[in-house]
């Protein structure tokens, strides 16, 4: 990390941290979309560490190198988010994605900064996580060979019960589950589906892409499942503090979406208010 990194993310972190102290084990927690990309460069190890330190989750997409490699980036071509030229990550091995600068696109301080394995990123999560954690792992492309990396990584840095895997198909799912049963399994669900999915029996984890009711949470844990609530996105739709308030109201254990930090000044509000 950058010495302007460091220096901004400690700033960051002393101004914001009196908010963990105010958490309750009721509260969802805030999973932060693609680590805290408002604050830092999406799906790197700052953006991520913050985080940890506040005590919140984290959502991250993996994809697999041309050499079999599994690091953390969203798109699958590398121009937006490095300074690389238009390529596919599928192309490139991780020595010439290691070339590239992961940080300097979002802010000057952050130049130098890489594009994570996913190695590292769960390294350091397993080394900074402080209490309970949610921990979304987005499979944007894994290939067969990485499926079994993806599970004995998790395995390795001891966060089975923190994290899940969410947005590959039934079939990489299961496959996921023959390599170890423990490995949590999620999915996007409407609510609509909610039934079907639970008689299928091979989710773990709910993204309900609706605003939760009471009745649709206490159902999922009954039925011995962790129910989170879908809101990321930019925009003011995905930021309607009332939304957040039903949706923590209904129970749910965690939420993601890119205002992490909004989401949790409301809980506090709301606590004050009770």
């Amino acid at each position: 990390m950058s010495n302007g990194t460091a220096l901004i993310l400690a700033s960051f972190l002393i101004t914001l941290g009196a908010s963990v102290s105010h958490s309750r084990a009721a509260d969802p927690i805030p999973i932060a979309h693609r680590g805290l990309l408002h604050h830092a460069p999406e799906n790197t190890l700052p953006a991520f560490a913050v985080c940890l330190e506040l005590g919140m989750g984290l959502e991250l997409d993996i994809r697999t190198t041309k050499d079999g490699h599994l690091v953390v980036l969203h798109d699958d071509n590398v121009e937006r988010t490095t300074d690389g030229p238009s390529q596919s990550v599928r192309d490139m091995t991780l020595a010439e994605l290691k070339q590239l600068d992961a940080g300097s696109w979002f802010d000057e301080a952050f130049t130098g900064e890489r594009i994570p394995t996913l190695d590292e990123t769960l390294s350091l999560i397993a080394r900074r996580k402080q209490r309970r954690t949610i921990i979304a792992l987005n499979v944007k492309h894994v290939t067969r060979e990485g499926e079994a990396q993806l599970v004995a990584l998790v395995e390795q840095h001891k966060l089975l019960s923190e994290s899940f895997a969410f947005d590959q198909g039934n079939e990489v799912s299961r496959r996921l589950k023959k390599l170890n049963p423990a490995f949590r399994i999620g999915q996007n669900v409407n609510r609509q589906s909610i039934d079907g999915r639970l008689t299928e029996g091979l989710l773990d984890c709910f993204l309900l892409t609706a605003t939760p009711t009471a009745e649709e949470v206490s159902r999922l844990h009954r039925h011995g499942k962790l129910v989170l609530f879908n809101y990321a996105g930019s925009g003011a739709a995905r930021r309607n503090s009332e939304t957040w308030r039903k949706a923590a109201a209904a129970g749910i254990d965690g939420l993601l979406t890119d205002y992490p930090l909004e989401f949790r000044e409301v809980l506090r509000e709301n606590r004050d208010q009770e």
